[in-house]
């Protein structure tokens, strides 16, 4: 459930990121979709704190761990600038010490950091021209990863930091 709610905040901040908040949303209802039976064919690093987080959900473990890795593969956005984005947000949140070692930190001459400290402190900051110049540079493509990867690691953070391993 804190998984759910901590991507929810993280999905909604993402939806703001890039400039599709609505004035006025209306309430949908739909159903819960059913999660899948089928396990994942595919091995995971183990040490990765989200397969260590959610090892008690194999099936949910999995299945983040592969949309992860879909985001790192999809060669969309630079490796390196993904890298700093998810090393500063592991900065800004109080993460274990037991996985700190895991995401390294950004350094400062990462172009991206600003849009991670924007991202986490005051979504509403980020302006149209930030969103075009990611666009210009990487494709809109380049600008949805960054921004999932935001709100996931967004998400993901405020569990790990919650939580006591």
């Amino acid at each position: 459930m804190a998984l759910g709610v901590a991507l929810f905040h993280g999905f909604s901040k993402m939806l703001i990121a890039l400039g599709r908040e609505p004035d006025e949303m209306e309430t949908t209802i739909i159903p819960t979709p059913t999660p899948s039976l089928l396990r994942l064919d595919k091995v995971f690093e183990p040490d990765n704190p989200m397969h260590i987080v959610l090892s008690p959900s194999p099936n949910l473990r999995d299945r983040w761990l592969d949309l992860e890795d879909a985001l790192w593969k999809s060669q969309s956005y630079p490796t390196t600038e993904l890298l700093a984005v998810r090393g500063r947000l592991a900065e800004l949140l109080p993460i274990s010490d037991a996985f700190r070692g895991y995401y390294p930190s950004a350094g400062r001459d990462n172009s991206s950091l600003s849009i991670a400290d924007q991202f986490f402190y005051d979504v509403r900051s980020i302006t149209e021209e930030q969103r075009n110049e990611i666009s210009n540079n990487f494709g809109t493509e380049g600008l949805v990863v960054l921004m999932i990867c935001l709100a996931l690691y967004d998400g993901a953070f405020r569990i790990i930091s919650v939580l006591d391993h």
